[in-house]
């Protein structure tokens, strides 16, 4: 994370299998962060907005903390999934490694649901001629939520213990359709100042 964007998305087009998608589904969703906190910050000190401002530093500060745990979770989808590369080289606990390199992207979906609410007040309240702002970082957030799933699913494929698989494929069904209930509620605020 220290590296220019330049650098990452050298080392992302690498004929190397990390950084990969799971760590731009990361990416993407600190992105949405980032947008977010600057509707915030262009609506703090606003006269326009000054009954909503207190509401929007407590946003602008939690999306600074969900950015920063992003960032953590691009590093980790990574090494994860180095590890599991290690584990089939190195005849290791391949299961074991398969489920860790599930359970990151899976952290990362769950977070883009979490954040979602927020874009929904901050796309409500936040200054208005920064709304698109805010629909970007739904998109985002949205498609880092989607990317994330797919690479729970790739390592779901793998992962030998049904119990397990059976409880990841429901629970992402279910935040399937809470993401997108959240999602729509957040775009027709949008739509409705453009």
């Amino acid at each position: 994370m220290d590296k220019s964007v330049k650098e990452f998305l050298d080392n992302v087009a690498a004929k190397t299998p990390t950084p990969g998608g799971g760590s731009v589904a990361a990416l993407s969703a600190a992105i949405s962060c980032s947008l977010a906190e600057m509707v915030c910050n262009l609506t703090i000190g606003k006269k326009k907005y000054a009954d909503v401002e207190e509401e929007m530093k407590k946003m602008a500060a939690k999306m600074a903390k969900a950015r920063q745990q992003f960032l953590q979770l691009v590093e980790e989808d990574a090494k994860a999934f180095d590890e599991v590369m290690k584990a089939y080289k190195e005849g290791g606990d391949a299961q074991a490694a398969l489920k860790k390199a599930a359970s990151v992207p899976y952290e990362t979906a769950s977070q883009c649901i979490s954040i979602m609410d927020d874009l929904f007040v901050i796309a409500e309240k936040g200054n208005k001629n920064s709304i698109t702002d805010a629909g970007v970082a739904a998109l985002m957030a949205k498609a880092a939520f989607h990317s994330a799933l797919l690479n729970v699913k790739i390592n779901l494929k793998y992962i030998e213990d049904e119990q397990y698989k059976q409880e990841m494929e429901k629970e992402m069904k279910e935040m399937i359709e809470n993401m997108e209930e959240k999602f729509n509620k957040v775009m027709e605020i949008v739509e409705k100042w453009l």
